[in-house]
């Protein structure tokens, strides 16, 4: 017997596995490129942050979106800590999980002021649900806020998303959406932003979407980004981390 397989792990998948995720990977950002997006991948989150702080140039007006990936590489704390960009992020929180910009229901006027400045950034940053493996990008919102500017608006779009978020097409990403990142997200409000109305829908009892009609459903609009107008070829920028991130 071969010396070097008598002593694998059976247990431990994870060079098979980082395998395959690589290879679809790379097959993402090709796709995207023949798009006009200009995407890179890159292995962790840590090398994310960078590539982040390298599209934010010194004097650049940075705005980033609600999302649970640029939490997680640590995006805010570096630019305040780089301090040389001018940041713009409406739903920051304190320790406790609240609004530094007080209670939204209460500050509604001075929070769609805030959110609009989005349209004249210099960078624009934000997260996405699903990336599929033609190339696509697609993300779904309740208000419309975040998926707006990665239309039209913003300088530059820099969109960080997890490998967890790859999908076959258009209809798995819709799937990946409804079936669990937005009942996944109503949960997260409801448990940690203390808004008590996202207890209301249906999914943050069930955990499954029923396609509902509430007010306050939060899968209202959604924007594909199917490729870049020539004239635009540089301005959406796609971060793809070889780890599983976000929701």
């Amino acid at each position: 017997m071969n010396a070097a397989l008598a002593h694998v792990d059976e247990t431990n998948l994870s060079h098979p596995i980082n395998w395959v995720r690589k290879q679809r990977a790379n097959a993402v950002i090709a796709a995207m490129k023949r798009r006009n997006f200009d995407a890179q991948y890159v292995e962790n989150r840590e090398a994310a942050l960078q590539a982040v702080l390298a599209l934010a140039p010194d004097g650049a007006g940075v705005f980033r979106t609600d999302s649970v990936t640029l939490d997680q590489i640590g995006l805010i704390p570096a630019l305040r800590a780089r301090g040389t960009n001018k940041i713009m992020y409406p739903q920051e929180k304190d320790g406790h999980g609240n609004n530094i910009h007080g209670d939204y229901e209460k500050n509604r006027v001075l929070y769609a002021r805030i959110q609009r400045e989005v349209f004249s950034a210099d960078v624009y940053m934000t997260g996405a649900n699903a990336v599929t493996m033609d190339g696509m990008i697609v993300s779904t919102d309740g208000g419309g806020n975040r998926v707006a500017p990665l239309l039209f608006g913003p300088t530059k779009v820099v969109i960080v998303v997890g490998i967890n978020k790859i999908v076959k097409d258009k209809a798995a990403a819709f799937d990946r959406i409804r079936d669990f990142a937005a009942p996944v997200n109503v949960k997260r409000h409801f448990d940690m932003h203390n808004r008590p109305w996202y207890g209301e829908l249906p999914c943050a009892t069930t955990g499954v979407c029923s396609d509902c009609d509430h007010p306050r459903r939060i899968c209202n609009y959604t924007g594909i980004l199917e490729g870049s107008h020539p004239d635009f070829a540089d301005r959406v920028k796609v971060i793809l981390i070889g780890e599983e991130m976000g929701m």
